[in-house]
């Protein structure tokens, strides 16, 4: 009997123990599933960040930071990316063109605000949804204003646009076959040769648009025109050739951004920061 039941004890303690090994595995995979997946974001500790400096108050160069920029956007990445260890460097690398192209060679990690075409996916991945979706309008001068329903009515018009700016694939691949639109290093000479009657018009997104003509003095001078030539979303992006562009990374932020999407956080940093715009060109 002895014997009998030494046999089934160690019986019993090796289905004890498999039960155990079993158990834990379920746990290990649980913990996996369920917990956000902060060990796979540790091979990332910090991001260069860059962006169009000229687009206020969503993404500026900083006034008291030399080579840095500021803004809602800045702000709204280091919102989504709080308690995972990972920092946000937002740099200035200066024109909006040469942002994209050291996002398109991966000399930097993210663009903080894009509008999606299908160039910019060969070499940028986007962090679904958007952030924010941004009206793009047409400047003209007070006082010559014309009636604008459709693309068409564009046409036998000389327009301009930020050098490399995007108004959403659409418009672009229509613009491109149809339009006569001439592109500046920055959207404040787009404004001057506006005033100076070298366009017709300008094509340039409404909100940065009214802040770069509230501090420039050509409020009273320019205008726009009340239909939109597009609303398009306004994605972070990730270099295809960035180290710390991750399938667990980005289906991180896309959750962390939709969440403050829904608390309406972007309208309330937007207001924020449009006050320190402001004063900063004071």
């Amino acid at each position: 009997m002895i014997h009998l039941w030494g046999l089934k004890d160690g019986l019993i303690m090796k289905k004890l123990t498999l039960l155990k090994i079993q158990l834990l595995a379920f746990i290990f995979s649980f913990l996996c599933a369920s917990t956000p997946a902060y060990a796979d974001l540790s091979t990332c500790t910090r991001l260069v960040v860059t962006g169009n400096a000229e687009y206020p108050p969503i993404l500026w160069r900083d006034p008291n930071h030399p080579g840095k920029l500021i803004g809602v956007a800045v702000e709204l990445l280091e919102l989504s990316l709080m308690g995972t260890g990972i920092k946000v460097d937002a740099r200035n690398r200066g024109v909006w063109a040469r942002a994209q192209k050291e996002a398109k060679y991966g000399e930097i990690d993210m663009l903080a605000g894009a509008f999606i075409t299908e160039q910019r996916q060969k070499y940028m991945d986007y962090i679904f949804p958007p952030f924010t979706n941004v009206p793009s309008v047409v400047w003209v001068v007070k006082g010559k204003e014309f009636e604008f329903n459709k693309w068409d009515d564009l046409g036998h018009k000389r327009g301009g646009t930020l050098l490399n700016n995007s108004f959403g694939q659409d418009f672009d691949q229509y613009a491109a076959k149809n339009l006569d639109i001439v592109s500046s290093a920055t959207a404040e000479r787009s404004f001057s040769m506006l005033i100076a009657e070298r366009f017709d018009y300008v094509l340039y997104e409404l909100y940065q648009g009214l802040t770069i003509l509230e501090v420039s003095g050509l409020k009273d001078s320019v205008g726009y025109l009340k239909t939109p030539i597009s609303v398009e979303g306004l994605y972070f992006t990730f270099s295809k050739k960035s180290g710390c562009n991750t399938q667990a990374l980005r289906k991180y932020l896309g959750g962390r951004v939709k969440q403050l999407s829904d608390s309406k956080t972007f309208e309330r940093l937007f207001d924020k920061y449009m006050q320190v715009w402001l004063e900063s060109q004071k």
